[in-house]
This record gives C-alpha cells, structure tokens and sequence, in this order.
C-alpha cells in the first residue's frame, strides 16, 4: 500500500486501530485535535467486557498487552444501592454491565491510563494538535484538510473522532441522534485517610447505585472505589492514585438556567452543579461530593444514536468507527467495548483485503453492516439499562437532533 491509512481521532477506538494497523506492517497516520496534555474528561472508570478484552488482545503486542493488564484496576463486585436520603433499597444488587458474558472476567481501567498504555509505541504515528476539517476524494485516494491548513493523502480515512465527528458530518451530513434529555456529571473523590474516615464503610468496596423509585427528578449516581493492585510495580504510566469514581445523571430541568440548550460548564462549575443536585442528599452521601478534585469535574450531554442506526452508502475511501457513528447512554456500560471491536475488526479487514489487494467499497460495505447490526443491540441494551437504573425515558419520547 503506497498511501496510508488516515485516522481522524486518538481516544481508545482510533488508537486500538492504530496498533492493529502497525501489528500488520499496514501504514497509517493518526490526527489528535487536543495536544497530548490537554485531555478531554469523559469519566474516569471504564469497564472492559469480552468485546472490548478480546479486541486489545486481537490487536496489541503481547508486551503491551501484558502492560494493559497490569494497569488495570481491581475488579470488586457487589456494592450497595440506596436513596438519596440513605435508606437501602431492596431488589437486585447495582447494575452490571450489560454487555458481558460469564466466560470471561471483565476488567476495570482507569480511562486516562488506558489511554497512555495505547499511545506507548506509537510516537512516530500519532500527531496532536491537529484539528480536521474536511476531505476530499479523487483517483481513489482520500485528502484530510486540518485547520492550521496543512493536507495529508492516505487510501482510506477513518473517522474515530466522536460523538460530533466531523468526518461523519460530511460522510453522512442528514445523520439524526437523540437528546436523552439527561444529563451527566463525571468526577473523581481522592481516597484520602480523611474522606474514608467520613464516608461509611459499606461504601467502600464495589459498585454502588443512588437512586429513588418514586422520585420524578430522575438523578441517579453511581459510585465505585478504583484502586490498582499493580501500582508498586508499575513506573510507566503512572498509576493513579486510589479515589472514588461517581457519575451523577440528571434531567437538564434539575439544571438552573439550561433550558436544555448548548451549554459549556468549567470544571469549577461542574463540581457546583454537582453540590447543587444533590443539596438535600444524606450527609454520608454529600462527602462524596464535597470532597471531590474539583478539577476533574465535568458535564457532558448524554447524546446517542436511534437503536434503528439506519444504513447508508458505503464509501470504499471513508469509514467511521466508534461514537462516531454509534454513540449510545453509558448506562450499559458497552460504548467503550464497542469501539474497541470495531477497531480490531477493521484492522482485521484492512489486513485482508490489503493483502489481497481487494480493498475497496465491498470491504468497507461489510465492515460497516456487522457494525450496524451488532451496534443496534448494544443501543437497545444501554436504553434498557438506562430505564431500569437511571431514569432514561423510552427512545421514542426524546428529542432526535442532527448529532
């Protein structure tokens, strides 16, 4: 292959590509908008089921794979689920992730962490600050345009650049998504001697879910302690410290001033919507908040796309992967798992049709129909766990909106 690969995006999907890519000797170029510093905050814990496992396996070296697992953080289960006022709740323990399967152990990664683990190698590949704009195709090659108003040719360009991919826009402009009408809040809680001295020991192990039946506010929290059993022995990356992992959702109406129109909040602001939420909370419950690094305090929309995902014309230049053409609610824990899949077995393709020398509509067309079906499922099943857990409305009563 003469010209490479182009991949618009460094979160996990692009970089799993990459290194399924550069296990095959197959060229490739990935474009990072944010300098390597300057990462965005999209929660803090992940949970890595068979899909999502399997993919890094498929496409890792088995050094950094090994590097992947002895970053990971302990996996506990159990946990508790009560009210906001701290009364238990009776009925099923939290949720799990609903995407897993019983034969094989899912594991628990730091995001940021993660994130480091896949950059390992990719040095001469990878180029940030880069900010993609548009693409054109002609004599069978793809042109990526950035902003600083450089260009790059490659055989193919892979949109793995999000929720708002810009390579989606123009690949499938008329592309419509749902505004769940709830709203997230990820943050972090050092496990400092003094918050543990605050925070009730029950709460102190596994995944535990805040939330009230008969209360109409729909707002939901989540929260897990995450501590790395491999932190005395690994140097690179380093490890995190142990802190509390929570993400409290909300409808935009529980919200002061949004109106649930575009909104940016800082970091500072994040962590004050999230005090204000949940003012009326048991004290044992507020720690968790007032003790938050409020640094790392961020609000996100959750966005997603319809279960239908609709097909389009495939392109034998231009794919997508990821949230880029199939966001759905975290509350399957499945979104992350999903993207890693579709990268391995992208790069599966590539290798096979690169190989072959047959790569071309019918190789990407094939790759995006198994993407559909099997991201149809994984939809339908965050929505179900949505409604079960966090008081998602069902899909036909939200807002569609051009994502």
């Amino acid at each position: 292959m003469s010209c490479p690969i182009l991949i618009i995006g460094a979160g996990l999907g692009g970089l799993c590509l990459a290194h399924g890519l550069k296990k095959q000797n197959i060229p490739f170029k990935l474009f990072e908008r944010d300098e390597r510093h300057d990462l965005r905050t999209q929660g803090y814990r992940l949970r890595l089921s068979n899909e999502g496992i399997y993919a890094l396996r498929d496409a890792l070296s088995p050094e950094l794979y090994a590097l992947f697992e002895n970053t990971c953080a302990e996996t506990i289960m159990g946990g508790v689920r009560l009210k906001p006022d701290g009364t238990p709740l009776g009925g099923p323990g939290p949720p799990r992730p609903l995407g897993s399967a019983i034969f094989l152990e899912s594991q628990t990664v730091d995001r940021s962490t993660l994130r480091e683990v896949l950059l390992t190698g990719l040095d001469d590949h990878v180029f940030f600050g880069k900010s993609f704009d548009h693409y054109t195709v002609s004599d069978g090659e793809t042109i990526a345009f950035f902003a600083d108003g450089s260009k790059e040719t490659g055989a193919l360009l892979v949109g793995a650049d999000g929720v708002r991919s810009r390579v989606r826009k123009q690949y499938i402009p008329d592309f419509k998504g749902i505004d769940t009408g709830m709203r997230i809040i990820f943050g972090k809680t050092p496990l400092s001697p003094k918050f543990l001295a605050k925070f009730p020991r029950a709460y102190h192990h596994g995944m535990s879910l805040v939330t009230n039946p008969d209360d109409q506010s729909r707002t939901s929290l989540l929260f897990e302690p995450i501590r790395f059993p491999q932190a005395e022995t690994v140097s690179k990356p380093q490890l995190p410290d142990p802190y509390v992992y929570w993400v409290l959702v909300t409808h935009y109406s529980n919200i002061p001033s949004s109106n649930g129109t575009p909104w940016q909040l800082s970091p500072e602001k994040s962590a004050e919507l999230a005090r204000h939420v949940t003012k009326s909370w048991h004290p044992d419950l507020q720690v968790l908040i007032e003790m938050q690094d409020e640094a790392q305090t961020s609000t996100r929309w959750m966005l997603s796309a319809s279960p239908e995902l609709p097909a389009w014309e495939p392109s034998p230049q231009v794919t997508l992967l990821g949230d880029a053409i199939h966001p759905m609610p975290p509350t399957g824990a499945i979104g992350a798992n999903t993207a890693l899949r579709d990268a391995a077995d992208l790069a599966r393709r590539l290798s096979a049709a690169v190989g072959s020398k047959t790569l071309g509509r019918q190789v990407i067309g094939e790759y995006e129909s198994e993407l559909r079906d099997l991201a149809r499922t994984a939809i339908a099943l965050s929505w179900q766990g949505g409604i079960r857990g966090f008081g998602l409305r069902p899909v036909e009563e939200c807002e569609k909106i051009l994502l």
